[in-house]
């Protein structure tokens, strides 16, 4: 991806994909469904996943077309089961934008244009930069769905008031304010980077590393397979990601890393039971925050986030994003009904209310996100002079999964990092 204030500007605009669902399974066993209905395949648990059918409900209500919800942690595998099966879900939330690729060149995606969607209305909708992202060979597959910041690190506001602690804006001081914790007793960050495949986490800790040292040229050049990762440049930014994640400041060492979920790590910072001050993660962690680990978090005194500071001060404060797309496997009358739905502004409006996700539907007012938390997120999207798509989401295939267990290595042994830099590099060659 390059420099795309298009980008920015469509994830400012936010509106959602939302399409009615009266969910149902939550499983990822293949569903038949009755007439009148669609199956709908997606990772999406928690906030996200209430969030998505309070809105899909006013799909049913305006419609009487029910949407099955199947849940299905390991998507592609799922979906590739399912494809070799015959038996694949109508639509699917494809979180990432290299799924569209690999699907579209097995004949298995729709594309938009013959389910109904124009180009020209999508581009009503969104901006050129979501509508690249969402295409493959030229053609249009994906909606998009809800955007996120993952350049933000959460933290607890009065913790820093009672430690007279400022906001960093640079490694430095944050490395400062991480050693700071330790030496009070305290243990300075948690990380969620294991179970329920959560490695995913740790590819968001390199890439906001990466952006920062390298720069978007090079991060764009290396996600795209114009880059080797064998560069010097990326054995640098995992480097330096293990200057904080390693056994003396997360929490339970590096065998907690691996052994603690996405979520789990979230409440180990924000719970109830808390043990550690800092988090890292994308906007989303607000939402399940608040309404997932713990809803007695007030903004702003227990719960806040500041956007990832610099490392190289050239290079500034690039935001690291990323999306969800829905496409269809499918094209019958209810599906073309579906897809048309969640690309609308009102259907948008709906799921951003909820205070638990983003959208990049230009049609989406300002107005409808009820969260400061979200808010904040909306204007770091906004702001943003440079914006970079999630690098492992634009990996081909399950290669975004693949890279986050080659960094769970670098973790374990960070002296064998070009060595296992070299592995990664010898497994994606040839895949782009």
């Amino acid at each position: 991806m390059k420099r795309r204030k298009s980008l920015v500007a469509s994830a400012v605009a936010l509106a959602v994909l939302a399409a009615g669902l009266t969910a149902t399974a939550i499983s990822a066993k293949p569903t038949r469904h009755s007439a009148n209905s669609i199956e709908v395949l997606s990772l999406w648990g928690g906030s996200e996943k209430d969030a998505f059918l309070k809105v899909t409900a006013a799909f049913t209500k305006d419609t009487g077309i029910k949407v099955e919800y199947t849940s299905a942690r390991d998507f592609i595998p799922e979906v590739r089961t399912r494809l070799a099966a015959g038996n694949p879900p109508d639509v699917g939330i494809l979180p990432r934008p290299g799924y569209i690729g690999t699907l579209a060149k097995q004949g298995a995606l729709k594309p938009l244009s013959s389910l109904g969607l124009s180009n020209s209305y999508m581009a009503g909708n969104y901006s050129a930069g979501w509508l690249k992202l969402g295409s493959s060979g030229g053609k249009l597959y994906g909606v998009p769905a809800k955007a996120n910041s993952k350049s933000v690190i959460w933290y607890k506001p009065d913790s820093f008031k009672k430690y007279k602690f400022k906001i960093p804006t640079t490694w430095a001081q944050l490395l400062a304010i991480t050693k700071a914790y330790k030496a009070k007793g305290l243990v300075p960050w948690s990380v969620g980077a294991g179970p329920s495949q959560s490695q995913w986490t740790l590819t968001d800790w390199f890439e906001n590393i990466y952006a920062r040292t390298a720069g978007p040229a090079k991060y764009q050049a290396l996600f795209t397979g114009k880059l080797k990762f064998t560069d010097p440049s990326v054995a640098n930014a995992a480097k330096i990601m293990t200057q904080i994640i390693n056994n003396k400041y997360v929490l339970n060492g590096i065998q907690g890393v691996l052994g603690q979920s996405f979520v789990g790590g979230i409440g180990d910072v924000f719970g109830t039971s808390a043990k550690a001050q800092l988090y890292f993660e994308g906007g989303f962690v607000g939402g399940i925050a608040t309404q997932q680990v713990n809803p007695a978090l007030k903004a702003g005194k227990t719960i806040g986030d500041f956007p990832w500071p610099t490392i190289k001060a050239s290079l500034d404060h690039p935001v690291v994003g990323a999306a969800d797309f829905a496409g269809a496997f499918k094209d019958t009358p209810e599906v073309r009904q579906f897809l048309k739905y969640i690309s609308t502004g009102a259907a948008g409006k709906i799921w951003v209310s909820t205070g638990a996700v983003t959208s990049p539907n230009k049609k989406v007012p300002a107005g409808s996100y009820p969260s400061p938390l979200v808010r904040a997120e909306v204007k770091q999207l906004a702001t943003a002079k440079t914006f970079l798509f999630d690098g492992s989401d634009l990996l081909p295939g399950a290669f975004g999964d693949t890279w986050g267990f080659a960094l769970q290595d670098v973790i374990q042994k960070p002296g064998n990092i070009k060595s296992i830099l070299s592995t990664f590099q010898g497994k994606i060659q040839g895949q782009f």
